[in-house]
């Protein structure tokens, strides 16, 4: 039996870990409000690939409000009109668990925060139904490690035939641009 969006989003509440297959992959996704979840995701960095970030994913650039405290003016049509996987690193995020910033982990500054919008339709309808972003470990991978497989309760979209990787840049309160992975 197919576990439907509503029932998902349910699970991601719980504080839940589900793996979402979208563009670039298979990632690991769990509420990033949830204090508990977010630490024990947090615990999954290893099995990402250098040079990624912790990621939220959104549905779309209307949502990036949620997520960053000060937007450029640009960071919205960066955001809506990425015909590729683009994650974009913003300086002051908000509305996320203060455990996404343990300065010992997570590879950018305090209060930095990475942000991507889906480009898969079926992730856009759970991240609708969810009501927010997903907190993501990217793993790049047409498979899950099984360290991962082990706390993931279910799995949700497609893969597609050969995951593309997200471009990475950093974007500055004043609209600077800087990219980490073209």
């Amino acid at each position: 039996m197919t576990t439907s969006i509503r029932d998902i989003a349910y699970q991601l509440r719980q504080g839940q870990f589900i793996a979402l297959a979208d563009e670039t992959g298979w990632s690991v996704a769990t509420d990033p409000t949830n204090d508990a979840s977010v630490e024990q995701l947090l615990t999954f960095q290893t099995l990402m690939p250098d040079g990624l970030y912790p990621t939220v994913v959104i549905q779309n650039a209307d949502q990036l409000g949620l997520y960053v405290a000060k937007l450029p003016d640009i960071a919205y049509d960066l955001v809506e009109f990425a015909e590729n996987p683009l994650t974009v690193v913003y300086e002051q995020g908000k509305n996320v668990s203060a455990n996404l910033w343990p300065s010992s982990i997570i590879p950018f500054s305090a209060g930095e925060i990475a942000v991507r919008r889906t480009l898969s339709a079926d992730v856009q309808r759970l991240i609708g139904g969810f009501g927010r972003g997903l907190l993501t470990i990217p793993l790049e991978s047409l498979t899950i490690p099984p360290k991962a497989i082990e706390v993931i309760k279910e799995r949700f979209g497609v893969l597609p035939a050969m995951p593309r990787r997200p471009r990475i840049m950093r974007l500055g309160v004043g609209g600077e641009v800087s990219f980490i992975r073209k």
